[in-house]
């Protein structure tokens, strides 16, 4: 389907002026022409169709105020769309066929965040310039390294898991960074550097390739992490492993995905309690003070028809307590 004014407004079934966001996902697009009707929009949701090159996108030109586009799950091939998108903040082409990051992205200026995993891309490029953006994700990529990008002061989170990195980038150069995801790559240690990334409360290094204490050392600096995936390393088969990384990062509340902090765990316990006992008082038999109150049958009365049932009193049935919600 070509999307234009016309079949917009069908789809929709609103005064275009009034229209500040979209969402057509799976329509089957392929070409988005003249929908120039709809200058208000803001956020627009194009993911799950059939659109495959920057040609297709055409009439996205004329849309000054679009500030959230998602063309996720497309065939898309490159990124040249962008080059009149001054003002979008967040985009994200995930799951496309896209093999370089467009040197047009580097005037995207307002972007604060970028989605670019499941595609083909090889390096990090024409970003480094974008200083409002604070969300990086691209991983499920070709990439080998992370380039250093010092202009991104505002950067908070860094995610390129699933590529081809061997090594930890310099993670100094992004004061707020909180969280860092480099799962399934190459990586062998980690530098002495990010003992300064104070700011960091989660990193991922799952399905790595570090092999002993000494390449992941430098962790116990981080007071404030608070969630660290070690998992699929070498390492995590060293005796006393998990004992040893919760004593050596005292912050830590969540270790290889399992959350052990006491507070977390009392919760639990405590609702496992509440949730088994009232297991025990619904799904056993009638609880003992209300069958104590039960009278015995009184005597048939041989003045009743042989087929007649004797009325019994009315017992009041003492209430159970319901199950617990869970918190």
């Amino acid at each position: 389907m070509r999307l234009s004014n016309e079949t917009l407004a069908a789809i929709l079934d609103k005064p275009a002026a009034t229209v500040a966001a979209a969402e057509l996902r799976d329509k089957d697009i392929t070409h988005i022409d003249d929908i120039s009707k709809y200058a208000q929009l803001r956020k627009l949701d194009l993911s799950s169709n059939n659109i495959s090159s920057s040609e297709g996108l055409d009439g996205l030109r004329q849309l000054k105020a679009l500030a959230h586009v998602n063309l996720s799950n497309n065939a898309l091939e490159d990124m040249d769309f962008v080059e009149n998108m001054h003002s979008v903040s967040v985009l994200n082409v995930s799951n496309n066929k896209i093999k370089r990051i467009s040197k047009h992205v580097s005037k995207c200026k307002e972007l604060k965040a970028i989605i670019i995993g499941h595609n083909e891309v090889k390096a990090i490029e024409h970003i480094d310039g974008l200083d409002k953006l604070n969300t990086l994700v691209v991983s499920h990529n070709q990439i080998d390294a992370i380039p250093s990008m010092p202009k991104l002061r505002e950067l908070t989170k860094i995610s390129a898991a699933h590529n081809k990195i061997k090594a930890v980038p310099d993670l100094t150069l992004y004061p707020v960074l909180k969280e860092v995801r480099l799962n399934d790559n190459k990586i062998t240690s980690i530098p002495e550097n990010i003992r300064s990334c104070t700011s960091l409360r989660v990193v991922d290094l799952g399905n790595n390739q570090m092999e002993d204490w000494t390449s992941i050392a430098p962790l116990e600096s981080l007071a404030d992490l608070d969630n660290l995936n070690l998992k699929g390393n070498p390492i995590c088969a060293e005796k006393g492993y998990r004992d040893r990384v919760i004593k050596m990062i005292p912050s830590l509340r969540v270790l290889d995905g399992e959350r052990f902090d006491q507070r977390f765990l009392k919760r639990k316990e405590k609702r496992k309690l509440k949730e088994s006992g009232a297991l025990e008082t619904t799904s056993g038999d009638k609880p003992e003070s209300v069958a104590a109150t039960q009278p015995p049958a009184r005597p048939r009365n041989k003045q009743q028809g042989a087929g007649s049932i004797e009325r019994q009193p009315n017992v009041k049935r003492q209430r159970t307590s319901r199950p617990g919600t869970k918190q």
